[in-house]
């Protein structure tokens, strides 16, 4: 699997457990923010630090609430 796939799965598992453990924070989380670069200026690094960034603030959540 791709690192960007890997990382787009971790994230959707991430969301699903927020929701599902501190509903009212998913309230007010923006459900996977648009992730879709555009393929004419897609800096695929860049991309990737994004994703790895967003997957990183919702551990963060989750470990608050441990």
């Amino acid at each position: 699997m791709e690192n960007k796939e890997k990382l787009h799965q971790e994230i959707n598992d991430l969301t699903d457990r927020i929701r599902k453990e501190m509903p009212a924070t998913y309230e007010h989380l923006m459900e996977s923010p648009q992730t879709i670069p555009n393929k004419q200026n897609e800096n695929s690094d860049d991309f990737e630090k994004a994703l790895a960034k967003y997957k990183n603030q919702l551990v963060e959540i989750l470990k608050k609430d441990d």
